[in-house]
């Protein structure tokens, strides 16, 4: 009888293993990478300093950028460890120009191509503007002013642009967080709704919650947007409290979340996909092998979807600062975040703590 009792609770835990990855999160190791206090200082790692930033991408040689919000600037991060500000002067503005002449105004989210061009979504400005491989800054689309119109290049308008990612041929896709849609800018600079949709736009305003075809879906505040090896764009609905994905095929469907919208009905469960509670997802990254890493921003936690199942990689939900295993490390309000596919380490922007923060798996 004994060996029996021990027999199935040796089988009773084996299965809670498999199927809630989230207890063996332990495996995971939280550092801090780079920045010590909020502030503007280029230096190495930890002596340098950053303000509020949102969005973080990399390029093949394995830098690091982020969109230094609170700086009006983009920083780079080189494999050598040195922080230095990859574009803007630092003072807010709308100037395009060079590099080292051009201003941003609040800055959140950056991607780049295989070219050497970045991408970045000038949040305050209302603005898509490109860095391009000889180091000019210009206005790809944008009037400049918050509201919401299709058309080509400077004729559109978005409100408050937050997360942007880069297909193979080039198309941009925007997460026009209070316009409530997804827009598209083609390679010729023409802007189109590529999902989502309503009358209610602006910062009073509320979105919804409805999968479907393009054109009848509806999003809430979608920030963060990143795209696969396959064309679908996935997206951080961030007040739907849900990553939504947009097939190839023009349907919008929940891959992971559930409950009400809205400020504050956010929550936290690992569980099946569309069982999971989030919290305000605003960043996100497709790895390789399709899996999907989040920043769950008011749930102060990292978190993954993987094999129909979402877990916690770091994070205990309290807002603070800790390093650590993932399962006690702490977190403020995380946001950027990506993963260098080469060793799978993974890089957070904990913006409430200034710092850039390193998850990395054993091993690594």
């Amino acid at each position: 009888m004994q060996k029996n009792i021990i027999f199935s609770l040796f089988i009773f835990l084996s299965t809670l293993f498999v199927l809630h990855p989230s207890l063996t999160f332990a495996q995971y190791n939280v550092s801090t990478f780079a920045g010590s206090d909020s502030g503007f200082v280029n230096a190495k790692l930890t002596d340098a300093e950053f303000s509020t930033a949102f969005g973080m991408c990399m390029d093949s040689s394995g830098n690091i950028y982020v969109t230094d919000a609170g700086n009006n600037c983009i920083r780079m991060i080189d494999t050598a460890g040195t922080v230095s500000t990859f574009a803007g002067t630092g003072i807010p503005g709308n100037d395009d120009g060079t590099t080292a002449t051009a201003t941003f105004y609040s800055p959140t989210g950056i991607c780049s191509d295989n070219f050497g061009n970045f991408y970045v979504a000038d949040f305050l400005n209302h603005t898509i503007r490109k860095i391009d491989s000889d180091g000019l800054v210009t206005t790809l689309a944008g009037s400049g002013q918050p509201g919401f119109a299709d058309g080509y290049a400077t004729e559109a308008q978005f409100n408050y642009p937050r997360g942007i990612c880069v297909d193979a041929e080039g198309n941009l896709y925007v997460g026009d967080s209070w316009n409530h849609r997804i827009r598209k800018i083609t390679p010729d600079g023409n802007v189109t709704t590529y999902a989502g949709g309503g009358d209610q736009i602006g910062t009073e305003s509320e979105g919804s919650c409805i999968n479907g075809p393009v054109a009848t879906a509806r999003f809430y505040t979608p920030c963060g947007v990143a795209v696969d090896n396959f064309g679908n764009v996935y997206v951080a609905d961030a007040l739907n409290h849900r990553i939504r994905k947009i097939d190839n095929f023009g349907n919008v469907t929940t891959v992971a979340g559930s409950g009400e919208s809205g400020w504050d009905n956010g929550g936290f469960l690992d569980a099946e996909d569309t069982l999971a509670v989030l919290n305000t997802p605003t960043e996100l990254f497709v790895t390789p092998d399709q899996n999907i890493i989040f920043s769950d921003t008011y749930g102060n936690r990292v978190r993954m979807v993987s094999n129909g199942q979402v877990t916690t990689i770091a994070g205990d939900g309290n807002a603070g600062y800790l390093n650590g295993d993932g399962s006690t490390a702490e977190f403020n309000t995380p946001r950027g975040i990506v993963m260098n596919s080469t060793n799978g380490n993974i890089y957070v922007f904990d913006s409430k703590n200034f710092r850039i923060r390193l998850i990395s798996s054993e091993g690594n």
